[in-house]
């Protein structure tokens, strides 16, 4: 049995960190995309897109390898969580396995990829007219990036459902205070740096939040795994 608790152990800890790996290469590829200044001339939704305007072709191209590429490395930090959850209940452990399928399915090449394309799409849309480009964007986006999102957010909400319920409800090896390292905490928390204004940083940081807020999640996960683990074997080996 010890030589069993050894290895789940070993194993949880190895995943998070192949996790955490997948999320700053992830990042990386965030980083590339939002660093930039946005127009101030514009307003609305162009304001917002104007920063990809001065953006490369391979920088575009690097940012959407380095995001579907790794998106299925940074899942296996999660599969890492829902084996710390399923001592404790099967009901929430397997909410969280199905969220990650959604995000693992749609959250590389679907969802990253995809948004890149969106941008590199209006880059170009530009170079016909600005309200062209606008409107064919937005169209672009609602039939073919819009659908994506809403599965992937799908299985993110049920991933952050069943993670802080878990959590709170004191059915995971964590203390119930450590809901603050769920994803969406972790994102809203790096958000705030829009605050400081436009600036390639703040810009960049922004486009990074949710990756910043993976990242987050799993390194607190990984920082705490050697306080509890006398909790988690106990469950283990009930």
């Amino acid at each position: 049995m010890d030589n069993v608790k050894n290895s789940s152990y070993g194993k949880i800890a190895f995943l998070l960190k192949l996790g955490i790996a997948g999320a700053v290469i992830i990042l990386a590829g965030d980083l590339l995309m939002g660093w930039g200044i946005k127009d101030i001339s514009k307003t609305g939704i162009e304001y917002q897109l104007s920063q990809y305007l001065t953006l490369s072709d391979a920088r575009m191209f690097r940012a959407a390898v380095f995001g579907f590429t790794r998106v299925p490395l940074a899942v296996l930090g999660h599969l890492g969580i829902y084996k710390l959850l399923k001592p404790y209940s099967q009901k929430y452990s397997r909410m969280y396995a199905a969220g990650i399928v959604g995000f693992l399915a749609f959250g590389g090449a679907g969802v990253h990829v995809s948004s890149v394309e969106a941008a590199f799409f209006y880059k170009y849309m530009t170079k016909i007219g600005a309200e062209e480009a606008l409107a064919l964007t937005v169209k672009f986006a609602s039939y073919f990036l819009l659908p994506l999102y809403v599965i992937l957010l799908t299985g993110w909400f049920i991933m952050v459902y069943a993670h802080i319920r878990a959590v709170i409800g004191n059915l995971s090896p964590y203390p119930r205070w450590f809901w603050v390292f769920s994803m969406p905490a972790g994102s809203l928390i790096f958000s705030l740096v829009g605050l400081f204004g436009n600036s390639e940083i703040v810009n960049a940081i922004m486009v990074g939040a949710f990756s910043l807020g993976n990242i987050w999640t799993l390194s607190g996960h990984l920082w705490m795994l050697n306080k509890v683990r006398e909790k988690y074997e106990t469950a283990l080996s009930k």
